[in-house]
């Protein structure tokens, strides 16, 4: 348990640091955990497990110290969406999918620590990230908005959402619309001029206040209502092992998602000489889901408000997350009756307000002037969020992405590159002051060599050749870190291809690991055929007397 070392080598200094740091957790966690349960379609208590149980658990075995591990929007609509096939929002059996999807994604990520594949936050690349969380953010605020309004949004997906709410224009009940505008507006303006206020606490208070004084249930204002006291019990649902079937698809997914935006927390926030351990932080992550669904809670991850909040606040150690487990345990032992009156409309307001820094184009905007393909990316994973469901959307995502990926690999950067006329290097011919050398092609090719793209190589070698004019080829290999035995052998009938053309052939910068690899394939490169540098491999095409290879690559 790295918390071990923490309190061990704990400083006084520390403290005060840690202890206000827990209150301003505790102050967001509280109202927030409340409104994440309701995203996740769970009674309002279970968010308080949520937020109690997985911080424990990450804060004994997670390498990070100021990752703060609970309910989030993000993974409560995930959740959602994964369960609303299987069961009725609501009911005894949709709680019970809810808690066994915590678990099996707890046991996937703890697997995935054990055989250390902690490379598999790599899939959640950034425009993937961005396109994702936009799309998640806009169902979440939707998703949100019959609260405010007082009606209950009928449709299927986003889409159907929003025309629902629409359509209900003439039942949209004014009060509740009034109230969740007002908390928005309040949770807006401390944030923007009191931004160490605990805001949603404040809201809640004020609304809770609001709800006897005003008499707002007699106005049509739903309430939370009665939430049971105490602490959560332990045990499992009462599901086979055909529901875990059905669930680990989408638990999969989930799980890459917890584990993807928990360690990008985990690096942004790290301090000074902290040493993450990737495969440690799967295994902790794990074991904090698992610990949540025995105790009736849905699936946990790294909260970016609160982390950001807890590092702001002057958190140094895991020791802060503890005292806030010590507060939350009081809450909800003694607190929650203090909750029975909190209105729906302001939980929808905090929910939304919670996703409004999420609620942007710039990001898009940013990478489509950047980079078309990354643009592409996220634009893809936005729609699919929104036309498919959440899941499926990031599936989408992480879909393109690879296939991006190995349209990159198969067709790579290539560049025919000349003499620099300033400085004597060899740099493509685009660039200014940069001419090809005459009769002899030197061409760089950006990419590993394997059986999909040995063929980009050989085509645009055997093009130039045969428009005419070469008579010795040059092939910068500097970036070909790797050569499988299908591009070994096509490398062997290139070769051959420019010997009965009488092209000579030389190679620069050739590592050691694809030498080997050709050479076991029957290419032996003679030692005047390979240099260490382009300059020397033209120097020696441009005064070989034969002009036409003459078994200089010859296979024995």
């Amino acid at each position: 348990m790295p918390v071990v070392g923490s309190i061990r080598g704990y400083k006084r200094a520390w403290g005060s640091g840690d202890l206000g740091a827990a209150l301003v957790v505790w102050a967001i966690l509280v109202p927030e955990s409340m409104a994440y349960a309701s995203i996740a379609g769970m009674p309002p208590q279970t968010g308080l497990y949520v937020a109690t149980v997985p911080l424990l658990a990450y804060a004994l075995f997670g390498t990070a110290r100021r990752l703060t591990v609970g309910p989030s929007a993000t993974v409560a609509a995930l959740s959602a969406a994964t369960v609303v096939p299987l069961a009725a929002a609501g009911s005894e059996e949709f709680v019970a999918y809810t808690v066994l999807l915590a678990i099996v994604v707890g046991v996937i990520l703890i697997i995935a620590g054990i055989a250390k594949l902690g490379i598999i936050a790599e899939f959640l690349s950034q425009p993937v990230l961005k396109g994702f969380l936009l799309g998640t953010a806009m169902v979440i605020a939707v998703g949100q908005l019959d609260k405010v309004l007082g009606v209950h949004a009928q449709g299927e997906g986003f889409f159907g959402q929003v025309v629902s709410l629409i359509t209900q224009f003439p039942d949209w009940q004014v009060p509740s619309l009034v109230l969740g505008t007002m908390a928005f507006l309040l949770l807006v303006a401390l944030h923007r001029f009191a931004p160490k206020v605990p805001a949603a606490l404040v809201v809640v208070v004020l609304s809770i206040i609001a709800v006897p004084l005003f008499d707002l249930e007699a106005k049509g204002i739903e309430v939370v209502g009665d939430i049971p006291a105490g602490l959560p019990s332990l045990g499992l649902p009462g599901l086979g092992w055909d529901a875990v079937v059905f669930l680990v698809p989408g638990a999969l997914g989930i799980a890459v998602v917890v584990y993807g935006e928990s360690m990008a927390l985990a690096k942004a926030f790290g301090g000074r000489g902290e040493r993450l351990d990737a495969d440690r932080e799967l295994s902790a992550l794990g074991v904090a889901n698992v610990a949540g669904g025995l105790f009736g809670g849905f699936v946990a991850e790294g909260s970016s408000s609160r982390t950001a909040a807890a590092s702001g606040a002057g958190q140094r150690t895991q020791v802060s997350s503890l005292i806030v487990v010590g507060l939350l345990v009081v809450t909800m032992l003694f607190l929650t009756p203090l909750f029975t009156n909190l209105p729906e409309p302001v939980l929808g307001a905090i929910v939304i307000h919670a996703v409004l820094r999420l609620l942007s184009i710039k990001p898009l905007q940013e990478l489509r002037a950047r980079d078309t393909d990354a643009f592409v990316i996220a634009l893809a994973t936005l729609f699919g969020v929104l036309v498919l469901d959440i899941l499926a959307g990031l599936m989408v995502g992480i879909f393109i992405s690879i296939v991006l990926l190995m349209k990159r690999a198969v067709r790579p950067n290539t560049a025919i590159l000349g003499r620099d006329d300033t400085t004597g290097s060899y740099r493509a011919v685009a660039n200014d002051n940069v001419h090809a050398v005459p009769g002899v092609l030197v061409l760089r090719f950006d990419a590993e060599l394997f059986f999909a793209n040995i063929s980009v190589l050989q085509d645009i070698v055997m093009s130039e050749v045969e428009a005419g004019g070469i008579h010795a080829v040059v092939l910068d290999a500097e970036a070909i870190t790797h050569i499988d035995t299908t591009a070994a052998e096509g490398v062997a009938r290139l070769l051959e291809d420019l010997d009965g053309a009488g092209v000579t052939f030389a190679v620069a910068r050739l590592r050691s690991e694809p030498r080997a690899m050709l050479a076991s394939c029957g290419v032996n490169l003679a030692d005047d055929r390979t240099h260490p540098r382009v300059t020397d491999a033209v120097q020696a095409v441009l005064t070989d007397p034969t002009e036409g290879g003459g078994g200089s690559h010859a296979r024995p």
